[in-house]
Protein backbone atom coordinates (compact mmCIF):
# COMPACT_ATOMS: atom_id res chain seq x y z
CA UNK A 1 0.00 0.00 0.00
CA UNK A 2 1.33 3.61 -0.81
CA UNK A 3 0.97 5.73 1.90
CA UNK A 4 1.39 9.58 2.62
CA UNK A 5 4.94 9.23 4.05
CA UNK A 6 6.19 7.17 0.50
CA UNK A 7 4.75 9.80 -1.56
CA UNK A 8 6.75 12.44 -0.17
CA UNK A 9 9.64 10.48 0.06
CA UNK A 10 10.09 9.68 -3.39
CA UNK A 11 8.64 12.65 -4.62
CA UNK A 12 11.29 14.91 -4.68
CA UNK A 13 13.80 12.21 -7.03
CA UNK A 14 10.81 11.57 -9.09
CA UNK A 15 10.56 15.81 -9.73
CA UNK A 16 14.19 15.61 -10.31
CA UNK A 17 13.87 12.27 -12.82
CA UNK A 18 10.97 13.57 -14.29
CA UNK A 19 13.08 17.38 -15.14
CA UNK A 20 15.95 15.07 -16.34
CA UNK A 21 14.18 13.18 -18.73
CA UNK A 22 12.43 16.26 -20.04
CA UNK A 23 15.76 17.79 -20.47
CA UNK A 24 16.73 14.56 -22.57
CA UNK A 25 13.70 14.57 -24.65
CA UNK A 26 13.07 18.10 -25.21
CA UNK A 27 13.41 19.69 -28.93
CA UNK A 28 14.43 15.71 -30.13
CA UNK A 29 12.20 15.97 -33.29
CA UNK A 30 14.42 18.81 -34.33
CA UNK A 31 17.95 18.42 -32.29
CA UNK A 32 18.37 14.64 -32.83
CA UNK A 33 21.61 13.74 -33.98
CA UNK A 34 21.36 11.36 -36.96
CA UNK A 35 24.02 10.58 -38.99
CA UNK A 36 25.89 7.31 -40.68
CA UNK A 37 25.53 5.40 -37.53
CA UNK A 38 21.85 6.09 -36.60
CA UNK A 39 21.07 5.36 -40.36
CA UNK A 40 22.61 2.42 -40.10
CA UNK A 41 20.62 1.53 -36.60
CA UNK A 42 17.57 2.05 -38.16
CA UNK A 43 17.58 0.08 -41.37
CA UNK A 44 18.93 -3.00 -39.36
CA UNK A 45 15.83 -2.20 -36.90
CA UNK A 46 13.18 -1.97 -39.41
CA UNK A 47 14.92 -5.71 -41.44
CA UNK A 48 14.51 -6.83 -38.24
CA UNK A 49 10.49 -5.42 -37.70
CA UNK A 50 9.83 -6.58 -40.92
CA UNK A 51 11.37 -10.41 -40.25
CA UNK A 52 13.93 -9.77 -43.00
CA UNK A 53 17.41 -10.14 -41.06
CA UNK A 54 18.04 -11.28 -37.63
CA UNK A 55 21.47 -9.78 -37.06
CA UNK A 56 24.53 -12.09 -35.34
CA UNK A 57 26.79 -9.03 -34.96
CA UNK A 58 26.08 -5.56 -34.16
CA UNK A 59 27.59 -2.09 -34.82
CA UNK A 60 31.23 -1.98 -35.84
CA UNK A 61 34.08 -0.01 -33.38
CA UNK A 62 36.59 2.43 -34.03
CA UNK A 63 38.81 -0.55 -33.82
CA UNK A 64 39.13 -1.91 -38.13
CA UNK A 65 37.81 -5.38 -38.07
CA UNK A 66 36.17 -5.58 -34.60
CA UNK A 67 32.55 -5.64 -34.05
CA UNK A 68 30.42 -5.83 -31.32
CA UNK A 69 27.34 -8.26 -30.96
CA UNK A 70 24.00 -7.83 -31.67
CA UNK A 71 21.87 -6.14 -28.41
CA UNK A 72 22.05 -3.00 -29.94
CA UNK A 73 19.67 -3.29 -32.60
CA UNK A 74 17.49 -5.27 -31.01
CA UNK A 75 17.10 -3.26 -28.16
CA UNK A 76 15.81 -0.19 -30.63
CA UNK A 77 13.83 -2.22 -32.78
CA UNK A 78 10.79 -1.66 -30.26
CA UNK A 79 11.44 1.94 -30.72
CA UNK A 80 11.04 1.60 -34.22
CA UNK A 81 8.22 -0.85 -33.61
CA UNK A 82 6.18 1.66 -31.58
CA UNK A 83 6.95 4.21 -33.76
CA UNK A 84 6.30 3.11 -36.93
CA UNK A 85 9.57 4.02 -38.50
CA UNK A 86 10.28 7.36 -36.48
CA UNK A 87 13.37 7.85 -35.33
CA UNK A 88 12.28 10.26 -33.03
CA UNK A 89 10.20 7.88 -31.10
CA UNK A 90 12.89 5.11 -31.25
CA UNK A 91 15.56 7.41 -29.44
CA UNK A 92 13.04 8.23 -26.85
CA UNK A 93 12.76 4.29 -25.76
CA UNK A 94 16.80 4.84 -25.22
CA UNK A 95 16.42 8.08 -24.12
CA UNK A 96 14.00 6.76 -21.28
CA UNK A 97 16.14 4.05 -20.43
CA UNK A 98 19.09 6.11 -19.59
CA UNK A 99 17.28 8.89 -17.75
CA UNK A 100 16.83 5.30 -15.41
CA UNK A 101 20.45 6.07 -13.99
CA UNK A 102 19.17 8.71 -12.36
CA UNK A 103 16.50 6.66 -9.78
CA UNK A 104 18.91 3.99 -9.42
CA UNK A 105 22.21 6.19 -8.65
CA UNK A 106 19.80 7.69 -5.85
CA UNK A 107 18.58 4.23 -4.37
CA UNK A 108 22.31 2.89 -4.74
CA UNK A 109 23.57 6.12 -2.47
CA UNK A 110 20.45 5.90 -0.30
CA UNK A 111 20.24 2.13 0.53
CA UNK A 112 24.07 1.90 0.66
CA UNK A 113 25.48 5.60 1.79
CA UNK A 114 23.49 8.05 3.03
CA UNK A 115 19.99 9.87 1.69
CA UNK A 116 21.90 13.43 1.04
CA UNK A 117 24.50 12.08 -1.03
CA UNK A 118 22.08 10.28 -3.13
CA UNK A 119 20.71 13.79 -3.83
CA UNK A 120 23.25 15.40 -4.61
CA UNK A 121 24.70 12.43 -7.41
CA UNK A 122 20.84 12.13 -8.99
CA UNK A 123 20.93 16.22 -9.38
CA UNK A 124 23.97 16.05 -11.21
CA UNK A 125 23.39 13.03 -13.23
CA UNK A 126 20.28 14.42 -13.78
CA UNK A 127 21.07 17.86 -15.29
CA UNK A 128 24.72 17.95 -16.95
CA UNK A 129 24.77 19.43 -20.05
CA UNK A 130 27.45 16.10 -21.39
CA UNK A 131 25.22 13.52 -19.61
CA UNK A 132 22.26 15.36 -21.12
CA UNK A 133 24.07 15.31 -24.85
CA UNK A 134 25.27 11.83 -24.44
CA UNK A 135 21.69 10.22 -23.11
CA UNK A 136 20.14 12.45 -26.50
CA UNK A 137 22.96 11.24 -29.06
CA UNK A 138 21.10 7.39 -29.84
CA UNK A 139 23.95 5.57 -29.99
CA UNK A 140 24.99 2.16 -29.31
CA UNK A 141 27.17 3.84 -25.43
CA UNK A 142 24.35 5.60 -24.71
CA UNK A 143 22.47 3.31 -22.54
CA UNK A 144 25.12 1.80 -21.03
CA UNK A 145 25.69 3.80 -18.27
CA UNK A 146 21.88 2.34 -16.78
CA UNK A 147 23.15 -1.18 -17.23
CA UNK A 148 25.99 -0.69 -15.05
CA UNK A 149 24.06 0.94 -12.53
CA UNK A 150 22.25 -2.09 -12.33
CA UNK A 151 25.74 -4.40 -12.53
CA UNK A 152 26.80 -2.09 -9.31
CA UNK A 153 23.49 -2.66 -7.34
CA UNK A 154 23.24 -6.55 -7.95
CA UNK A 155 27.15 -6.75 -6.89
CA UNK A 156 26.50 -5.01 -3.45
CA UNK A 157 23.43 -6.74 -3.10
CA UNK A 158 25.16 -10.21 -3.93
CA UNK A 159 28.30 -9.67 -1.34
CA UNK A 160 26.80 -7.60 1.26
CA UNK A 161 22.85 -8.81 1.57
CA UNK A 162 23.68 -12.17 0.29
CA UNK A 163 21.52 -12.29 -2.29
CA UNK A 164 23.78 -15.04 -4.24
CA UNK A 165 20.63 -15.73 -7.03
CA UNK A 166 21.36 -12.46 -8.32
CA UNK A 167 25.49 -13.73 -9.67
CA UNK A 168 23.11 -14.91 -13.08
CA UNK A 169 21.70 -11.49 -13.69
CA UNK A 170 25.50 -10.20 -13.32
CA UNK A 171 27.01 -12.53 -15.91
CA UNK A 172 23.88 -11.31 -18.20
CA UNK A 173 24.43 -7.72 -17.49
CA UNK A 174 27.31 -8.14 -18.26
CA UNK A 175 27.28 -10.18 -21.33
CA UNK A 176 25.01 -7.39 -22.88
CA UNK A 177 27.03 -4.41 -21.26
CA UNK A 178 30.20 -5.95 -23.24
CA UNK A 179 27.57 -5.65 -26.53
CA UNK A 180 26.82 -1.88 -26.40
CA UNK A 181 30.28 -0.43 -25.44
CA UNK A 182 33.49 -2.61 -25.58
CA UNK A 183 35.88 -0.21 -24.86
CA UNK A 184 34.06 0.43 -21.45
CA UNK A 185 32.93 -2.92 -20.66
CA UNK A 186 36.27 -4.49 -21.26
CA UNK A 187 37.24 -3.24 -17.80
CA UNK A 188 34.20 -4.49 -15.93
CA UNK A 189 35.92 -7.77 -16.06
CA UNK A 190 39.41 -7.17 -14.16
CA UNK A 191 37.61 -4.85 -12.10
CA UNK A 192 34.75 -7.43 -11.10
CA UNK A 193 37.24 -10.41 -10.81
CA UNK A 194 39.45 -7.97 -8.35
CA UNK A 195 35.79 -7.19 -6.42
CA UNK A 196 35.39 -10.94 -6.35
CA UNK A 197 39.18 -12.02 -4.49
CA UNK A 198 38.21 -8.75 -2.21
CA UNK A 199 34.91 -10.71 -1.31
CA UNK A 200 36.05 -14.33 -1.75
CA UNK A 201 34.85 -15.59 1.59
CA UNK A 202 31.09 -14.96 0.12
CA UNK A 203 32.59 -16.58 -3.64
CA UNK A 204 32.77 -19.80 -1.00
CA UNK A 205 28.90 -19.97 -0.02
CA UNK A 206 27.70 -19.52 -3.28
CA UNK A 207 26.83 -22.68 -5.04
CA UNK A 208 27.27 -24.64 -7.53
CA UNK A 209 24.15 -24.52 -9.91
CA UNK A 210 24.59 -20.73 -9.06
CA UNK A 211 27.56 -20.79 -10.79
CA UNK A 212 26.29 -22.98 -13.66
CA UNK A 213 23.71 -20.58 -14.28
CA UNK A 214 26.09 -17.40 -14.24
CA UNK A 215 28.32 -19.05 -17.06
CA UNK A 216 25.08 -20.37 -19.14
CA UNK A 217 23.73 -16.61 -19.11
CA UNK A 218 27.00 -15.13 -19.68
CA UNK A 219 27.87 -17.67 -22.97
CA UNK A 220 24.25 -18.27 -24.62
CA UNK A 221 24.91 -14.37 -25.55
CA UNK A 222 27.60 -14.77 -27.35
CA UNK A 223 25.55 -17.67 -29.45
CA UNK A 224 24.79 -15.30 -32.41
CA UNK A 225 28.77 -14.13 -32.19
CA UNK A 226 30.14 -17.84 -32.39
CA UNK A 227 27.62 -18.31 -35.41
CA UNK A 228 29.34 -15.70 -37.32
CA UNK A 229 32.90 -16.41 -36.29
CA UNK A 230 32.75 -20.12 -37.52
CA UNK A 231 30.95 -18.97 -40.68
CA UNK A 232 33.78 -16.47 -41.27
CA UNK A 233 36.27 -18.15 -40.02
CA UNK A 234 36.88 -16.46 -36.67
CA UNK A 235 37.35 -13.44 -38.69
CA UNK A 236 36.52 -11.29 -35.40
CA UNK A 237 39.03 -13.41 -32.93
CA UNK A 238 41.89 -12.64 -35.71
CA UNK A 239 41.32 -9.02 -35.81
CA UNK A 240 40.70 -8.91 -31.95
CA UNK A 241 44.22 -10.37 -31.21
CA UNK A 242 45.77 -8.38 -34.20
CA UNK A 243 44.40 -5.08 -32.09
CA UNK A 244 45.62 -6.44 -29.25
CA UNK A 245 49.45 -6.94 -30.41
CA UNK A 246 49.71 -4.06 -31.96
CA UNK A 247 49.26 -5.25 -35.83
CA UNK A 248 46.02 -2.73 -36.19
CA UNK A 249 44.81 0.51 -35.92
CA UNK A 250 48.50 1.23 -34.45
CA UNK A 251 51.66 3.90 -35.92
CA UNK A 252 54.41 1.76 -33.50
CA UNK A 253 53.33 -1.92 -33.85
CA UNK A 254 52.33 -1.98 -29.81
CA UNK A 255 48.97 -2.13 -28.40
CA UNK A 256 50.32 -1.91 -24.91
CA UNK A 257 53.65 -0.60 -23.52
CA UNK A 258 55.46 1.06 -21.04
CA UNK A 259 54.14 4.94 -21.06
CA UNK A 260 56.76 7.95 -21.95
CA UNK A 261 56.54 10.85 -19.64
CA UNK A 262 54.60 12.75 -22.76
CA UNK A 263 52.14 9.75 -23.29
CA UNK A 264 51.41 10.11 -18.82
CA UNK A 265 50.76 13.42 -19.04
CA UNK A 266 48.74 13.49 -22.34
CA UNK A 267 46.20 10.62 -20.61
CA UNK A 268 45.91 12.51 -17.06
CA UNK A 269 45.02 15.64 -18.81
CA UNK A 270 42.75 13.23 -20.92
CA UNK A 271 41.19 12.30 -17.73
CA UNK A 272 40.78 15.47 -16.08
CA UNK A 273 38.72 16.70 -19.42
CA UNK A 274 36.50 13.53 -20.03
CA UNK A 275 35.18 13.64 -16.00
CA UNK A 276 35.60 17.03 -14.85
CA UNK A 277 33.24 18.04 -18.20
CA UNK A 278 30.60 16.18 -16.79
CA UNK A 279 30.61 19.08 -14.29
CA UNK A 280 31.80 22.16 -15.88
CA UNK A 281 30.88 21.78 -19.86
CA UNK A 282 34.47 23.63 -20.58
CA UNK A 283 36.87 22.54 -18.04
CA UNK A 284 37.64 25.88 -16.54
CA UNK A 285 40.37 26.42 -14.33
CA UNK A 286 37.98 26.68 -11.21
CA UNK A 287 37.94 22.32 -12.22
CA UNK A 288 41.33 22.87 -11.00
CA UNK A 289 40.15 23.38 -7.43
CA UNK A 290 37.57 20.48 -7.27
CA UNK A 291 40.28 18.17 -8.69
CA UNK A 292 42.10 18.61 -5.78
CA UNK A 293 39.15 18.51 -3.08
CA UNK A 294 38.25 15.16 -5.13
CA UNK A 295 42.15 13.50 -5.09
CA UNK A 296 42.29 14.56 -1.53
CA UNK A 297 39.04 13.03 -1.00
CA UNK A 298 39.70 9.46 -2.45
CA UNK A 299 43.00 9.54 0.24
CA UNK A 300 40.37 9.74 3.05
CA UNK A 301 38.22 7.45 1.24
CA UNK A 302 40.93 4.83 1.16
CA UNK A 303 42.54 5.56 4.56
CA UNK A 304 38.81 5.21 6.32
CA UNK A 305 36.03 3.37 4.51
CA UNK A 306 38.33 1.12 2.09
CA UNK A 307 36.24 -1.46 3.64
CA UNK A 308 32.95 -0.56 2.93
CA UNK A 309 31.40 -2.65 0.22
CA UNK A 310 29.99 0.95 -1.41
CA UNK A 311 33.90 2.64 -1.13
CA UNK A 312 35.80 -0.43 -2.64
CA UNK A 313 33.17 -0.97 -5.53
CA UNK A 314 33.10 2.42 -6.86
CA UNK A 315 37.32 2.63 -6.04
CA UNK A 316 37.78 -0.61 -8.31
CA UNK A 317 35.23 0.95 -11.00
CA UNK A 318 36.74 3.73 -11.42
CA UNK A 319 40.46 3.69 -10.91
CA UNK A 320 41.50 -0.43 -12.25
CA UNK A 321 40.46 1.29 -15.92
CA UNK A 322 42.18 4.35 -16.12
CA UNK A 323 45.28 2.84 -14.66
CA UNK A 324 45.47 -0.37 -17.19
CA UNK A 325 44.33 2.54 -19.80
CA UNK A 326 48.16 4.36 -19.48
CA UNK A 327 49.40 1.18 -20.69
CA UNK A 328 47.10 1.00 -23.35
CA UNK A 329 48.70 3.03 -26.22
CA UNK A 330 46.96 1.19 -29.13
CA UNK A 331 44.15 2.96 -31.04
CA UNK A 332 46.95 5.22 -32.66
CA UNK A 333 47.16 6.77 -28.46
CA UNK A 334 43.40 7.93 -29.06
CA UNK A 335 41.11 7.95 -25.87
CA UNK A 336 37.45 9.08 -26.74
CA UNK A 337 34.95 10.57 -24.47
CA UNK A 338 32.37 7.87 -25.23
CA UNK A 339 35.37 4.99 -24.17
CA UNK A 340 35.02 6.32 -20.69
CA UNK A 341 31.11 5.99 -20.65
CA UNK A 342 30.86 3.04 -18.23
CA UNK A 343 33.50 4.79 -16.04
CA UNK A 344 30.69 8.29 -15.75
CA UNK A 345 28.88 6.51 -12.66
CA UNK A 346 31.75 5.82 -10.84
CA UNK A 347 32.97 9.35 -10.86
CA UNK A 348 29.98 11.02 -10.00
CA UNK A 349 29.20 8.93 -7.04
CA UNK A 350 32.67 9.52 -5.95
CA UNK A 351 32.39 13.26 -6.16
CA UNK A 352 28.92 13.39 -4.90
CA UNK A 353 30.18 11.16 -1.29
CA UNK A 354 33.34 13.58 -1.42
CA UNK A 355 31.44 16.64 -1.62
CA UNK A 356 28.74 15.66 0.81
CA UNK A 357 31.08 13.46 3.40
CA UNK A 358 31.08 16.42 6.25
CA UNK A 359 28.49 16.04 9.10
CA UNK A 360 28.81 19.38 10.70
CA UNK A 361 26.17 21.73 8.94
CA UNK A 362 28.92 24.56 8.57
CA UNK A 363 31.47 22.59 6.71
CA UNK A 364 28.98 20.10 4.81
CA UNK A 365 27.64 23.80 3.45
CA UNK A 366 31.29 24.80 2.81
CA UNK A 367 31.54 22.05 0.13
CA UNK A 368 28.51 21.81 -1.54
CA UNK A 369 27.06 25.78 -1.88
CA UNK A 370 30.37 26.58 -3.99
CA UNK A 371 29.78 23.03 -5.93
CA UNK A 372 26.17 23.80 -6.55
CA UNK A 373 27.29 26.84 -7.87
CA UNK A 374 30.39 25.80 -9.85
CA UNK A 375 28.29 22.90 -11.38
CA UNK A 376 25.27 25.52 -11.97
CA UNK A 377 27.29 27.56 -14.22
CA UNK A 378 29.13 25.64 -15.95
CA UNK A 379 26.29 23.34 -17.12
CA UNK A 380 23.03 25.65 -17.19
CA UNK A 381 24.24 28.00 -20.63
CA UNK A 382 26.00 25.38 -22.22
CA UNK A 383 22.78 23.49 -22.10
CA UNK A 384 20.33 26.49 -22.69
CA UNK A 385 22.09 26.84 -25.59
CA UNK A 386 22.01 23.73 -26.69
CA UNK A 387 18.15 23.09 -25.76
CA UNK A 388 17.12 26.57 -27.63
CA UNK A 389 19.38 26.57 -30.56
CA UNK A 390 18.08 26.89 -34.02
CA UNK A 391 18.39 24.33 -37.15
CA UNK A 392 19.00 26.80 -39.10
CA UNK A 393 22.82 27.40 -38.87
CA UNK A 394 24.77 27.62 -42.05
CA UNK A 395 26.26 24.80 -41.32
CA UNK A 396 23.66 23.22 -38.79
CA UNK A 397 22.74 19.22 -39.64
CA UNK A 398 20.20 17.75 -37.16
CA UNK A 399 17.35 15.22 -38.12
CA UNK A 400 15.09 18.23 -38.25
CA UNK A 401 16.70 19.81 -41.06
CA UNK A 402 17.68 16.28 -42.66
CA UNK A 403 13.80 15.35 -42.67
CA UNK A 404 12.83 19.17 -43.91
CA UNK A 405 15.21 18.40 -47.04
CA UNK A 406 13.99 15.19 -47.82
CA UNK A 407 10.65 15.99 -47.29
CA UNK A 408 10.96 19.06 -50.23
CA UNK A 409 12.90 16.64 -52.60
CA UNK A 410 9.98 14.28 -52.39
CA UNK A 411 7.60 17.27 -52.60
CA UNK A 412 9.56 18.18 -56.24
CA UNK A 413 9.78 14.73 -57.32
CA UNK A 414 6.20 14.36 -56.99
CA UNK A 415 5.99 17.37 -59.35
CA UNK A 416 8.46 16.79 -61.50
CA UNK A 417 9.85 13.26 -61.56
CA UNK A 418 13.09 12.12 -61.39
CA UNK A 419 15.92 10.04 -59.57
CA UNK A 420 18.04 11.52 -56.59
CA UNK A 421 21.95 11.56 -55.61
CA UNK A 422 23.23 12.39 -52.08
CA UNK A 423 26.62 13.16 -50.39
CA UNK A 424 27.41 13.31 -46.83
CA UNK A 425 30.80 13.52 -45.08
CA UNK A 426 32.03 10.86 -45.01
CA UNK A 427 30.29 9.74 -47.86
CA UNK A 428 27.98 6.73 -47.01
CA UNK A 429 24.14 8.57 -47.07
CA UNK A 430 23.13 5.51 -44.68
CA UNK A 431 20.80 8.53 -42.73
CA UNK A 432 19.24 9.75 -45.66
CA UNK A 433 18.93 6.16 -47.24
CA UNK A 434 16.73 5.13 -44.72
CA UNK A 435 14.86 8.39 -44.39
CA UNK A 436 13.94 8.24 -47.91
CA UNK A 437 12.47 5.09 -47.65
CA UNK A 438 10.77 5.75 -44.53
CA UNK A 439 8.29 8.33 -46.03
CA UNK A 440 8.31 6.30 -49.17
CA UNK A 441 7.05 3.29 -46.72
CA UNK A 442 4.30 5.83 -44.90
CA UNK A 443 3.24 7.32 -48.73
CA UNK A 444 4.89 10.31 -47.72
CA UNK A 445 7.09 10.17 -50.56
CA UNK A 446 6.67 9.58 -54.75
CA UNK A 447 9.48 6.42 -55.59
CA UNK A 448 12.42 8.27 -57.38
CA UNK A 449 13.66 7.06 -60.88
CA UNK A 450 15.65 4.65 -60.88
CA UNK A 451 17.44 4.98 -64.21
CA UNK A 452 18.72 7.94 -64.89
CA UNK A 453 16.58 11.07 -66.67
CA UNK A 454 16.91 14.55 -67.55
CA UNK A 455 15.50 15.56 -63.83
CA UNK A 456 18.07 15.03 -60.70
CA UNK A 457 17.97 16.14 -56.91
CA UNK A 458 20.52 16.34 -55.33
CA UNK A 459 20.38 16.51 -51.13
CA UNK A 460 24.26 17.21 -49.50
CA UNK A 461 25.43 18.52 -46.40
CA UNK A 462 28.10 21.23 -46.14
CA UNK A 463 31.82 19.87 -45.33
CA UNK A 464 33.58 22.87 -44.19
CA UNK A 465 36.39 20.58 -42.56
CA UNK A 466 37.04 19.40 -46.57
CA UNK A 467 35.29 21.18 -48.91
CA UNK A 468 37.50 19.95 -51.52
CA UNK A 469 36.24 16.47 -51.49
CA UNK A 470 32.66 18.32 -51.75
CA UNK A 471 33.90 20.19 -54.86
CA UNK A 472 35.32 17.00 -56.11
CA UNK A 473 31.84 15.16 -55.85
CA UNK A 474 30.27 18.29 -57.57
CA UNK A 475 32.68 18.24 -60.35
CA UNK A 476 30.55 15.10 -61.55
CA UNK A 477 27.71 17.49 -62.54
CA UNK A 478 29.58 20.69 -63.52
CA UNK A 479 27.99 20.28 -67.02
CA UNK A 480 24.62 20.21 -65.63
CA UNK A 481 22.11 23.41 -65.22
CA UNK A 482 20.98 24.23 -61.92
CA UNK A 483 17.19 24.65 -61.95
CA UNK A 484 16.57 25.57 -58.47
CA UNK A 485 18.70 25.40 -54.89
CA UNK A 486 16.98 25.21 -51.11
CA UNK A 487 18.62 25.79 -47.91
CA UNK A 488 18.10 23.88 -44.74
CA UNK A 489 20.47 25.12 -42.45
CA UNK A 490 23.94 22.96 -43.05
CA UNK A 491 21.79 20.53 -45.57
CA UNK A 492 20.96 22.03 -49.40
CA UNK A 493 18.78 20.69 -52.10
CA UNK A 494 19.16 21.51 -56.05
CA UNK A 495 17.36 20.35 -58.59
CA UNK A 496 19.85 19.45 -61.35
CA UNK A 497 18.91 18.95 -65.36
CA UNK A 498 21.20 16.54 -66.38
CA UNK A 499 22.53 17.23 -70.16
CA UNK A 500 22.37 13.90 -72.21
Amino acid sequence: MITKTTVIKTLPIFIIWAIGLFLRCYRQSALLPFYYDQGRDAKMAMDIVALKNFPAIGPTTGINGLYLGPFWFYLITPGYFFGQGNPVIASYFITFLESLTIPLIFYLLKTYWRTNTAYVASFIWAFSHYLIRSSRWFSNPSPLPFFVLLLMIFLIKVFKDKKYYLLPWIALILGLSLQLEAASAIFFFPTILIFFILNFSQIKKIKFLIWLKSVLAFLVLLLPQLAFEIKNNFLISKNFIAFLTGRVNSDTGKSWAIPTINFLETRLIAYYQNFFSKLDTNVTQFSLLFLIIFLVGILFLVWKHRNNILIRLQLLWLFIPLLLLLFFVGNYGNLYDYYLTGFFPAFIILFSIIISLPKKLFFYLLLIIPTVIYFFKGTYIPLRNYLSAGIDGPETVVYGNEIQAVDFACKMNSETPGNYDVYVPPVIAHAYEYLFQWRQSKGLCPQFIEERNSNLYIVYEVDPPHPERLQNWFDKYKQDELIHEEFFGGVRVQQILRKQ
